[in-house]
């Protein structure tokens, strides 16, 4: 190649661009249609993520318009204007030829790239809010190589006609099957051969640069379309020298032969690149598409393992999804890709993209239980709901996990990957649930007469276990890999027995027991001092019921050699949301890193390590017992200066009466443990006693006793096997509230943002008991997605005067109401107290006043409340167009403002090279004179 020949072609051809105001036209049209597809579409406002995501899905079809617009001149032009003899005189091959027109044909799309890039960004920075600069030029690097193989495609369609108009067509139409496949779905009715044109997409292809991700599979892929789009532009050039000769149709044969085996293999090398995930790297600053360590070891190991089948992954999105699950979907799709790409073709992902009401979703619903969920919505200030795919399928041979939805506070790289290894696990890990009065895996209730539905704890533990009922009506086999019992001490005593020998066996045992449950489980499952209820359900209440005896919780409490007074509740002043007071009291016992404690959350223990919120509600305490030899490990701990003790039933007069509550004073010197994990042998004997237990108060002659001196305490080991149990005094914190709570995230307009972690907490105790602590980091890792923070203030005041407003107005209509009733009571006093009047005819002046006053205040309450809402919904509709207006604002802008540097630059360009043209020029030969500016009159 001659450089020196590349080189002038290509400073001809970009300079000539530039050199023409038409140029700057086709740059300003090109960034106005990229702020209209960024910022223009009702889903970016609605959405609140500063990213590209609209105009990634546009950029395509933008490109189907510029692109040809930059390349129909590229040989068309040359051939019009007779010059492309003089360029194939030159002292060059046809190789310098090609690759001097084409990079002065890249050069000028990248500076108006660069045009867009900039006017993009300044709006972000100075209307919007601050993007992820990674995810930002990674998208703009998808467009450039986008471009270049665009180019190139428009280049060969330049190459066939010497006509402009006919070069533009041409260009578009060669270009047509890279954009539109990107949505075959809207022609192609067939899933399955949908999915496989759209994987060949340039929308497909470049959907790793569009979240942040640089791919070299991306990369070759349109590399490999510039390389063989230029190979066809020179066999064009070239074919001068064969064609009208003897072999001109062999040459040709042979030269599309070449092109076809070229194009075959580019295929091959981005399937390659793309199953063997080579070359990725996260470009955002937010690492919104790195998989955690952890994610990634485990899926390596599950791709070389050869035992294991692939992996298919089936999920079903809907195309667009409200503001509030945008993120979540991003998400979704980002880890679906990236586990892909790193798995060599282990998991096989499929992406579905479905209507509500299409075939798709009726296979989706019969195969997979997969429904669409109604999700309410804001749309520009008004509620509304719309039906929503968001689940996925795994399948592993017979195997089958399936998430129905990923709701927006559940965790998607943790579901995910749980999903995947567990339909890979040959054989999975299994939860024995303790059968107790708390009734997890519902069924029928004797009690109430009627069906339990099984708990949310049970749902979550059955996505990654093999979860079973165990029976302790007779001795508990020890084939289990943790056991999970709630509220123990409603067990029979034979019942309890079998529990404890189970515990002493060595099975890992979680033990929930709560002194005075208050949620959900109050309506089965009585406190651990109370006497268990009558069975026999309603027909208890005639007599036909005895209450079932409890076994002796002790035994347990030795066992472990703790103490646990089953009569003893912990509170603790401390709110970690300042305005929820009418939601919590000081008896919704927060553990919280910020809660003054030295260590709430033990950071050597994998369960609580790296916790900042769990709650639980009317909770107990345990505590080593003096003299046991186990290891006690507290999990979660209270502030000591700021919590205290009280009983039960001084908790149950609380709450009949908030000012009953009498609770004991701050200890200031000992905090509350309410979590603990104990391990180690135990005794071969109990050695402590049940008083011991619960009181703690030996004297050290018995711990003399209890530890002789000597060798003989060394004779003889413990022969029973060590145990390993975690003892939480609170089966509150297990309810279906706190699942949902977790699934639905952060709500707009909730009136308390919930923080607490108290799934993530009771999945850890079971993971760590059962040994499987491949899911416990990967729990805990959240994705910060950068959001319009300007546009969020830009509200924030409107929204918050809106607020203040109504409240104002709701008080003072209460105040007139609250008035009203006050002039009611003294017109009835006034009558009572009239002298002169009998006790009966004071009582009928009474009635009929009572009457009439009644009358007039329920007409002016119904008025001043229609006229409450009236204003509220006033307020609301205002703020409503007041949030309208700012994005309408921010939206003009976008698109009024980057066009004006093209613009500017045009004109520029335009009067220079008016002024270059009249330069030398003579006066008289000019159109209008200069100085005098009147008309020239030609001479005959």
């Amino acid at each position: 190649m001659n450089w020196t020949i590349i080189h002038a072609i290509f400073r001809r051809d970009f300079v000539s661009y530039f050199s023409n105001p038409t140029g700057y036209v086709f740059i300003c049209v090109f960034v106005m249609l990229s702020s209209l597809a960024a910022f223009w579409p009702p889903e970016f406002f609605a959405n609140n993520l500063a990213n590209l995501d609209q105009l990634s899905t546009w950029m395509p079809f933008i490109l189907l318009v510029f692109v040809p617009a930059i390349t129909m001149s590229t040989w068309a032009e040359e051939r019009r204007q007779g010059t492309d003899e003089l360029l194939l005189t030159l002292p060059s091959t046809d190789v310098d030829v090609v690759l001097g027109k084409y990079l002065a044909a890249v050069a000028i799309f990248t500076v108006a790239l660069l045009f867009s890039m900039v006017s993009v960004l300044l709006v972000f920075l100075y209307g919007l809010g601050e993007p992820d600069l990674g995810l930002y030029v990674g998208a703009y690097l998808g467009y450039w190589f986008v471009g270049l193989a665009m180019l190139s495609i428009g280049m060969v369609a330049s190459f066939l006609t010497s006509n402009l108009t006919v070069g533009f067509i041409l260009g578009m139409l060669f270009n047509a099957p890279l954009a539109i496949a990107g949505v075959a779905d809207w022609v192609v009715k067939d899933p399955a051969m949908a999915q496989a044109v759209r994987r060949w997409s340039a929308l497909e292809q470049f959907a790793d640069f569009q979240r942040g991700v640089f791919t070299l599979s991306g990369a070759v892929y349109f590399l490999s379309i510039a390389a063989v789009m230029l190979y066809v532009s020179m066999i064009l050039i070239g074919r001068r020298h064969w064609t009208g000769g003897a072999d001109g149709a062999s040459r040709g044969g042979h030269f599309l032969t070449r092109v076809v085996a070229l194009l075959l293999v580019a295929g091959a090398a981005n399937y390659a690149l793309s199953n063997l995930g080579w070359g990725r790297a996260d470009l955002s600053v937010e690492q919104l598409n790195s998989l955690s360590p952890k994610t990634k070891e485990m899926v390596r190991k599950l791709a070389d393992d050869k035992d294991v089948r692939p992996i298919r992954v089936t999920a079903y999105v809907s195309p667009q999804v409200p503001s509030e699950l945008a993120a979540q979907k991003r998400d979704l799709l980002a880890t679906l890709r990236e586990l892909q790409s790193i798995s060599g073709g282990k998991v096989q992902v499929d992406v579905n993209q479905i209507e509500t009401f299409s075939e798709e979703a009726t296979y989706a619903e019969r195969n997979f239980g997969i429904e669409a969920r109604d999700v309410e919505t804001t749309q520009r200030g008004a509620r509304t709901r719309e039906e929503v795919f968001l689940g996925a399928a795994f399948e592993c041979g017979l195997d089958k996990v399936v998430i129905p939805f990923f709701d927006r506070g559940i965790p998607v790289e943790y579901e995910v990957v749980r999903s995947i290894a567990t339909v890979a696990q040959q054989k999975r890990k299994r939860v024995g649930v303790v059968k107790t009065a708390a009734s997890l895996l519902g069924g029928f209730n004797m009690q109430s007469m009627g069906q339990n539905e099984e708990s949310q704890l049970v749902t979550e533990l059955k996505k990654q276990y093999d979860v079973v009922e165990v029976d302790p009506a007779g001795p508990i086999a020890d084939d289990y890999d943790v056991l999970l019992a709630v509220q123990p001490s409603s067990l029979r005593p034979e019942q309890l027995d079998n529990f404890v020998a189970a515990v002493k066996a060595g099975i890992p045992t979680a033990i929930f027991e709560d002194p005075y449950p208050v949620t959900d489980f109050a309506a089965t499952t009585v406190g651990t001092a109370q006497d268990n209820r009558p069975a026999g359900g309603p027909m208890a209440m005639f007599g036909g019921g005895q209450a079932e005896p409890k076994g002796d919780i002790s035994q347990l409490w030795r066992l472990l050699g703790v103490r646990f007074d089953g009569q003893q509740l912990v509170w603790q002043e401390y709110n970690p949301y300042p305005g929820a007071e009418a939601f919590t009291t000081p008896d919704w016992v927060y553990v919280d890193q910020d809660n003054g404690a030295e260590e709430p959350f033990n950071p050597a223990n994998m369960i609580s390590n790296g916790m900042k919120q769990v709650l639980f509600l009317f909770a107990g305490s345990v505590a080593p017992a003096p003299g046991s030899k186990l290891d006690f490990q507290p999990l979660a701990v209270t502030n000591e200066a700021r919590s205290g003790v009280m009983s039960y039933q001084e908790a149950e007069m609380a709450a009949r009466s908030p000012n009953m509550a009498r609770r004991s004073p701050p200890t200031r010197t000992t905090s509350y443990v309410i979590a603990a994990e104990i391990s180690g042998k135990p005794p071969e004997e109990d050695s402590l006693s049940a008083d011991e237990v619960n009181t703690g108060e030996l004297s050290e002659e018995d711990l003399k006793e209890e530890k002789p001196a000597g060798a003989d305490s060394k004779e003889k080991e413990p022969a029973t096997p060590p145990i390993k149990a975690v003892v939480v005094a609170d089966i509150d914190c297990l309810s279906n509230i706190f699942f949902m709570i977790r699934a639905l995230g952060d709500q707009e307009g909730s009136p308390v943002d919930w923080r607490f972690q108290n799934t993530t907490f009771v999945l850890n105790i079971l993971d760590s008991l059962a040994n499987d602590e491949r899911f416990v980091d990967i729990r805990k890792r959240t994705r910060e997605h950068r959001t319009l923070t300007l546009i969020e203030d830009a509200t924030y005041e409107a929204r918050k005067e809106a607020l203040t407003e109504r409240s104002e107005f709701s008080k003072e209509a209460e105040e007139q109401i609250e008035l009203a009733q006050q002039k009611f009571r003294e017109a009835i006093d006034e009558i009572r107290n009239r002298p002169g009047l009998s006790a009966q005819q004071k009582a009928v002046l009474v009635d009929q006043e009572q009457a009439r006053r009644q009358r007039m205040l329920d007409v002016e309450t119904n008025r001043l409340r229609q006229s409450a809402q009236r204003k509220t919904r006033q307020i609301e509709r205002d703020l409503t167009a007041e949030v309208r207006g700012v994005q309408d604002f921010f939206k003009f802008t976008a698109v009024i403002l980057p066009p004006i540097l093209p613009i500017l630059l045009a004109a520029i360009v335009f009067f220079h090279r008016r002024q270059a043209e009249q330069e030398g020029v003579a006066k008289e030969r000019l159109r209008f004179h200069t100085a005098e500016q009147e008309p020239v009159v030609k001479k005959d």
